[in-house]
């Protein structure tokens, strides 16, 4: 079924948005997940994050499609993904994990595409980028629980990027939905020096460093927590 990303229609879900200046909010309508990835890869394309790893382009953007969108299809009802629109068009996703997140089994994951991570050339070099994702997020899932939230990731469309609307987003939106839900801290964790200086203005704090080294490519890993 072809889908347009951009589509002005509204779903039974867009009906329900909440305007708030020129970003209209939603939760992810599970007819947009293809949209969303879409726009996660596009963003994280030439994150280290991913760089590193997956170092040829074609190589790169066919795992991360599907890495991502087997999340997205998989954890799709379990975890808050939450969607910022701008003149229509999808400009950030944010998906969050509530304190009593419990991840799929490893059959879900098959069940949603996760076997075709592996029909790629370099199999390889996808254990080695999920060994680094399960210890980059190990500091944030230990503190998880309680009234701690985790901001498993937020991506905004490079073409809306340097509009602040990441800050809109995260303040307006992201985290009050966080404390209308109970919560009282919210933990994440970034790769990017750029977005360490950006969660740092906005009141985070660092509680956990670690670098990560393939290939003779080191990433520094940084865990950020703020109270609500």
């Amino acid at each position: 079924m072809e889908f347009d990303p951009l589509s002005n229609k509204p779903s039974a879900t867009e009906l329900l948005l909440v305007m708030n200046n020129t970003l209209q909010y939603s939760l992810m309508d599970r007819s947009h997940i293809r949209a969303c990835v879409d726009v996660v890869v596009k963003a994280f394309s030439t994150y280290e994050y991913f760089t590193n790893y997956f170092p040829n382009p074609s190589v790169r953007l066919q795992c991360m499609k599907r890495i991502i969108g087997a999340e997205y299809r998989t954890t799709f009802g379990l975890v808050p993904t939450l969607v910022a629109r701008y003149q229509g068009q999808i400009a950030g996703v944010c998906q969050l994990f509530t304190p009593t997140y419990k991840k799929p089994s490893d059959l879900q994951y098959l069940l949603h595409g996760w076997l075709r991570v592996y029909l790629t050339p370099d199999r390889q070099a996808v254990d080695r980028w999920l060994q680094m994702d399960t210890q980059a997020g190990h500091p944030c899932h230990q503190l998880l629980g309680g009234t701690t939230w985790y901001l498993s990731s937020l991506v905004i469309d490079p073409s809306f990027q340097r509009q602040g609307i990441g800050r809109q987003f995260l303040l307006e939106h992201i985290e009050p939905y966080v404390k209308s839900h109970g919560g009282t801290q919210l933990v994440l964790f970034t790769n990017s020096e750029g977005n360490c200086r950006f969660y740092e203005s906005l009141g985070y704090q660092l509680f956990h460093t670690t670098t990560f080294t393939h290939q003779d490519h080191t990433m520094g890993s940084w865990s950020y927590r703020k109270q609500l």
